[in-house]
């Protein structure tokens, strides 16, 4: 999985790879715990965002995701993207897949966020 965290948040004071690294290091550790089901990569990064919504450390912050999962015992690939962040699926030296991307509107993309309680309901957060 990938995360790129939404850089507007310099503005106040918080370094956007906060958000982003550590929603990959929980989406990480749920699948070395084996608390996910390969066919869906939703649920994996759903979990993961969960537990930093209830996580005791303040954490502030928005991220675009995407993950990917390779399932050995089906040969299917099975995939979760929100916002601009991507993956292409290249065989023989050819794109044969691309997501898409999803965005607000220009330099807005769909994201996960965690807002500031005076600021929830302005900051997007997208489910």
């Amino acid at each position: 999985g990938v995360a790129d965290g939404v850089g507007g948040w310099r503005d106040y004071g918080v370094d956007p790879s906060q958000f982003s690294g550590t929603l990959m290091r929980t989406c990480e550790r749920l699948v070395k715990e084996g608390r996910f089901v390969p066919s869906n990569p939703v649920g994996i990064l759903t979990a993961g965002y969960c537990e930093l919504l209830q996580n005791k450390v303040p954490l502030l912050g928005s991220s675009t995701a995407c993950i990917v999962v390779l399932d050995r015992s089906s040969h299917r690939l099975h995939t979760a993207n929100l916002g601009d962040s991507g993956f292409l699926v290249v065989r023989g030296g050819e794109v044969v897949h691309r997501s898409d991307e999803q965005q607000h509107y220009f330099n807005t993309p769909f994201q996960l966020s965690i807002a500031p309680p005076e600021a929830e309901g302005v900051v997007l957060s997208d489910r």
